[in-house]
């Protein structure tokens, strides 16, 4: 599984497959799976789903209509009851249904997404130019070969970024940059007749290859190893009313979007204070480092986009998974509160794992928790806090 969202009060797996799996957080057992496919006739959704202060979650996936391909927004909606049902019967994914819906650009070779982003008015469809060709995907499935052989890399293409009006569902404006491979959108927010969209982005997805095993093994051997992994935070700003905007026009009318660095050092799996600042103007936000040549690779990054600096968080032998921000109860300030953080040791401790606690605002470590396991543990991708006091008897945190 690739990551943890709430639906409801309870808390599912994902995969960008569209099978999702509702755990036990006590002891992380699995009681139920849930096909999305049979309940939505998506193919696939992205691992990263947004979820609103009132419950309500939605997400980007993909379907097949008549005339072709689309990508869809679905909507789960919260109402009143436990869990993710609904008083009167069915749940949130009996009742979910599609919102917004976009046409891929290539019939046979919709785009790779894994996440997308939302402001208060605007959903927003980054379609980078890395496809999941039809075919190879059903070759790949007969033949038993893993998936990712079925993603192709059209390094000519632009990317397109769509922006659709969440009350219509219809796309408003859709702009084009350079191409570039992308995993996570670190926030969105609108500002001044603008969006602006801040994404972690690579030049190609040469890094996907890099994480197979044996590549693993042999990086040290390839001399590009170190600089497929060097993608860096840039920023969108995309012009709702394009007539009072500077962005750039190409010779077809279409509206081309050239980026800002917001930090020289390569950042993943970025985290913001969530719950006040998604899709709002912020300031501050949390990744791992993506250049693996640092003299520590495994370094923990606090950005600051409004004045483009950073701070960092390194120690001997530990990498860190994705920096969790939790707040402070009743906090003002956007970095109050602290940042949590899975460790796993490398060469001669792989039997070691810890819990890392940083104060977000001084980014300094209040203290960590350390257990020796049985055996190696490996470094893990995405997690979700949860507040104890949200659990019953029955859901002790």
């Amino acid at each position: 599984m690739i990551s943890i969202y709430p639906f409801g009060d309870e808390y599912f797996a994902m995969t960008e497959f569209p099978v999702i799996h509702r755990i036990n957080p006590k002891d992380l057992t699995t009681e139920e799976r849930i096909d999305l496919k049979g309940k939505l006739g998506v193919v696939n959704h992205t691992a990263h789903p947004h979820v609103l202060p009132d419950g309500t979650v939605y997400n980007l996936g993909t379907y097949i209509s008549k005339t072709g391909p689309k990508y869809c927004i679905i909507e789960f909606a919260k109402t009143e009851g436990t869990g993710a049902a609904f008083p009167a019967g069915g749940s949130m994914f009996d009742q979910a249904r599609m919102v917004a819906s976009v046409p891929t650009r290539w019939k046979l070779h919709p785009g790779y997404m894994h996440t997308f982003g939302m402001t208060e008015n605007y959903f927003v469809i980054v379609e980078q130019p890395l496809s999941v060709s039809v075919t190879a995907v059903v070759t790949n499935t007969l033949l038993d070969r893993p998936l990712a052989e079925s993603l192709k890399w059209y390094p000519e293409e632009k990317t397109i970024i769509y922006l659709i009006c969440r009350k219509s569902g219809r796309v408003c404006r859709t702009f084009h940059a350079e191409s570039f491979f992308y995993l996570h959108i670190i926030n969105q927010y609108e500002e001044d007749d603008h969006v602006v969209l801040d994404i972690c982005c690579y030049k190609n997805p040469s890094m996907i290859n890099c994480m197979y095993i044996d590549a693993l093994k042999e990086g040290y051997k390839n001399p590009n190893y170190a600089s497929m992994f060097r993608g860096r935070p840039l920023r969108f700003v995309l012009p709702i009313n394009p007539t009072k905007s500077e962005a750039h026009r190409i010779h077809n009318g279409r509206i081309f979007v050239k980026p800002e660095l917001l930090c020289t050092l390569g950042c993943e799996t970025p985290q913001i204070h969530y719950e006040k600042y998604s899709g709002r103007k912020y300031r501050y936000f949390y990744a791992i480092s993506s250049d693996v040549d640092l003299e520590n690779p495994g370094t923990l990054i606090k950005v600051d986009v409004r004045n483009k600096t950073r701070m960092t968080w390194c120690d001997d032998n530990i990498f860190p998974s994705e920096p969790i921000f939790v707040p402070r109860p009743d906090s003002a300030a956007e970095d109050d509160g602290v940042v949590l953080s899975a460790l796993v040791w490398g060469r001669g401790m792989e039997n070691r794992v810890g819990l890392l606690i940083l104060d977000a605002h001084t980014w300094t470590e209040i203290g960590r928790a350390v257990f020796t396991t049985d055996g190696p543990v490996p470094k893990c991708l995405h997690g979700w806090f949860v507040n104890g006091s949200k659990f019953t008897d029955d859901h002790a945190s």
